[in-house]
C-alpha cells in the first residue's frame, strides 16, 4: 500500500531575516536622514542616497505572494542593490 501526503510548496533555501538581531535605525547612521522607503517582499527598507546605505525598518507579515507588485519589487531590488546594508 502506498500513501501519498499532500505537501505544500516550501522553499527550504530561504533564510528568514533575523529581525531580533537588527539595530534599530530610524535614519542614516552617518547623517540621521532617511530619503524614502521601498517595500521588498515583507521587508520595508529605508535608504540614504547621500551615503548610499540601506536598512530594514519593518517586517510586514501580512504580505503574501498575491499582494506583491512584481514590477515595483523589481524596481526596488535594482535600486537598492547599489546601496550598502547597515542593518546588522
Amino acid at each position: 500500500m502506498v500513501i501519498y501526503l499532500a505537501m505544500a510548496a516550501r522553499s527550504d533555501n530561504v533564510i528568514a531575516f533575523p529581525l531580533h538581531r537588527r539595530r534599530e535605525l530610524q535614519g542614516c547612521p552617518h547623517c540621521g536622514r532617511r530619503d524614502d522607503v521601498w517595500q521588498i517582499g515583507r521587508l520595508l527598507w529605508a535608504y540614504c542616497e547621500v551615503h548610499e546605505v540601506r536598512w530594514v525598518v519593518a517586517d510586514d507579515a501580512g504580505v503574501t505572494r498575491a499582494t506583491i507588485n512584481r514590477n515595483e519589487l523589481k524596481k526596488g531590488l535594482e535600486f537598492l542593490s547599489t546601496f550598502a546594508e547597515v542593518t546588522r
